[in-house]
């Protein structure tokens, strides 16, 4: 980056996309389907040969990295079922639900990664949940009216 020359990662014919930095900067973690369904990958920062991390489910996509890098929040499917799960990266890839589906969706961790906030489909519009890390506290957020799309926190800023 230091040098403004962009560096293409990829070199594959499949579909790349949702690329998300590691919190330390030095590899990057995105969905692909070069194995036929949506996977997630990562590869080193300044290029080199993409591993798969998702083995579990037959789609996993759109992730989020924890601010430690430990975990892994991704919307996993299996047949018509989409639900957030979360995977311990320093446990051998373990895997666990913390929302019901069934279309759930936009991972994203708070900056104290003791929670998540996500999107889900009910009906025809998109709404806010907020969800503990370990999946036991679930809430709805209201919404007066409107549609939730890719919910994101802002900056973590400690007291001074």
């Amino acid at each position: 980056m230091a040098t403004r020359q962009e560096t293409r990662l990829t070199h594959s014919l499949s579909i790349n996309t949702e690329p998300v930095w590691a919190p330390d900067g030095q590899s990057i973690y995105f969905t692909s389907d070069r194995s036929g369904r949506p996977q997630i990958y990562q590869i080193p920062a300044g290029g080199g040969t993409a591993q798969r991390v998702s083995f579990q489910g037959t789609y996993n996509s759109n992730s989020s990295l924890s601010y430690d890098g430990k975990e892994l929040a991704m919307v996993q499917g299996n047949g018509n079922v989409y639900r957030i799960a979360v995977m311990d990266l320093g446990l051998g890839g373990q895997v666990h639900f913390l929302s019901p589906g069934p279309l759930d969706f936009g991972p994203s961790w708070a900056p104290n990664a003791s929670m998540l906030l996500y999107g889900a489909t009910e009906g025809p519009r998109g709404v806010l949940y907020a969800t503990s890390a370990d999946g036991m506290v679930r809430q709805r957020l209201a919404l007066a009216n409107g549609s939730v799309s890719d919910p994101a926190w802002g900056p973590y800023r400690q007291q001074q």
